[in-house]
């Protein structure tokens, strides 16, 4: 059977295919095998005794695009294809204040890290789509190619990091519970919480339910769907506590006087917030860490932050 080189990822294989995320031995491999790389199948092809990968299945599975040169054929990065195609896919949950809202009254997008995206946009010259996701699907979303880069407040951790590419952290955050006004002397501690007569809502998916999981023995959980709604149910005596980001906490205790953010210079846990990429995009993710570093340089974070955070001007 004849093959079409210029489908073939033309490079011979004697052992390990040395592709970060590709865990397979091709060497072992037989014609038709299928190979898991980036949570994508692909079937290995056969030239004369030895085991190939199509090419167009190989950058399907990297996320890249294919450049033809001289009969060479070359991945190109995420950031060239975005740049060519003119527009960066944002993905965004909506539901987080301060990072990242949906206004249905405004139908557009707001947040700290939605006018960071919109400045990335601007700085890699091209237009912003934001494309909603949520926590439970973040991850495979992402996967699925649904966008370049999620962005929402966004905790790094080493869970995430097994299957996606965490940037540069460009805010310390923690875990803290947000409390109605007139409990502050009654929670003073993850003990005093994780009592039978406290309820504690929580949102689903993310790293604010795996807390409460992992530590919430006794209190009553209650899981709410959309993360909007838990501020106002503890305003109004719904539920005791919301175990939130600390961020979060502060912005709520701001917005609203009968809550209170408690423990914010003593949170539960140590956390950093961060961007999600594709994995195995070096070039990507070197612009997205620089292009962070230049908004800590010129203090962009800190504005940024002083007006969604603080509500200062």
């Amino acid at each position: 059977m004849k093959y079409s080189w210029s489908k073939i990822l033309i490079v011979v294989l004697t052992g390990v295919l040395l592709v970060s995320g590709l865990n397979f031995s091709l060497a072992e491999a037989k014609k038709g095998d299928l190979l898991e790389w980036n949570g994508q199948t692909i079937a290995t092809l056969d030239v004369n005794g030895k085991s190939y990968i199509p090419v167009e299945q190989a950058a399907q599975a990297s996320g890249s695009d294919i450049h033809k040169s001289k009969n060479k054929f070359v991945m190109q990065s995420r950031l060239d294809r975005i740049q060519k195609k003119g527009v960066i896919r944002v993905g965004t949950t909506g539901d987080y204040k301060p990072f990242t809202y949906f206004n249905e009254e405004t139908n557009e997008y707001e947040g700290l890290d939605i006018d960071a995206a919109k400045m990335m946009a601007k700085d890699l010259g091209v237009d912003v789509e934001f494309v909603r996701t949520s926590w439970p699907t973040l991850m495979e979303d992402l996967l699925d190619d649904k966008f370049d880069i999620a962005v929402g407040g966004i905790s790094r951790n080493t869970d995430r990091q097994k299957t996606a590419h965490l940037s540069h952290p460009y805010l310390d955050d923690g875990k803290s519970p947000l409390i109605h006004e007139e409990d502050k002397e009654r929670f003073q501690s993850l003990e005093d919480i994780d009592q039978p007569d406290v309820t504690i809502g929580v949102n689903p998916g993310g790293t604010n339910q795996k807390f409460v999981d992992a530590n919430i023995k006794q209190a009553n959980v209650v899981v709410i769907e959309n993360n909007l709604d838990i501020p106002p149910m503890v305003a109004k005596g719904e539920v005791d506590v919301m175990i939130t980001d600390r961020v979060e906490a502060i912005y709520y205790a701001s917005k609203d006087e009968r809550l209170y953010a408690a423990l914010t210079d003593n949170t539960f846990t140590k956390s950093q917030k961060g961007y999600l990429m594709h994995r195995n995009d070096p070039t990507f993710q070197s612009w997205v860490n620089l292009w962070m570093e230049e908004m800590e340089l010129h203090g962009e974070f800190d504005r940024l932050k002083k007006e969604w955070i603080y509500g200062e001007e």
